[in-house]
């Protein structure tokens, strides 16, 4: 069966020996088989290495070459942080959205800034203008796209 990375077992471990510069007998001490076992997976084929295997030749070829340590690792479905080569990442959660209303004086000061005009100035002009958008059931898409410049102006007004 073939790994689920789709490489080849046999041509991966070829170059891990060529990246860690060791031979069959030096491949086979450091995934605890001997000589003669490696020659016959490297010969025939082997579907696949176990976890530990994939993990420790993984670990012994990152120094050298990060990349194929992780389409080694990848023959098992894994990552070289599931594999335990590198540490895991820490999962950063995501800043938080600034509240509503400093989200609406964003807009309300981008509309001020078009019309060279202050933002309070502004905001009843754009409080009545959604106000009506949404008593006819428009969106905020459907408003940009009716205030853009059509999609012909747009090409036209390009010069190459």
């Amino acid at each position: 069966m073939a790994p689920p990375s789709g490489e080849s077992v046999t041509l991966l471990m070829t170059l891990a020996a060529l990246a860690i510069g060791e031979s069959q007998e030096g491949l086979g001490k450091l995934l605890g088989a001997s000589r003669r076992t490696v020659s016959r997976w490297m010969s025939r084929g082997r579907g696949a290495l176990t976890a530990e295997e994939s993990a420790t030749l993984a670990r012994a070829v990152y120094p050298h070459d990060p990349a194929l340590a992780a389409r080694i690792v990848a023959t098992r479905g894994d990552t070289l942080e599931d594999a335990g080569v590198v540490p895991a990442r820490p999962v950063v959660a995501p800043a938080p959205l600034p509240p509503p209303a400093y989200l609406v004086d964003v807009v309300v000061c981008a509309a001020a800034e078009a019309l060279d005009a202050s933002p309070r100035a502004v905001r009843p002009a754009l409080l009545a203008a959604v106000r009506s958008a949404r008593a006819i059931g428009l969106d905020l898409e459907a408003i940009e796209n009716a205030l853009g410049p059509p999609a012909d102006a747009k090409r036209v007004g390009r010069k190459g």
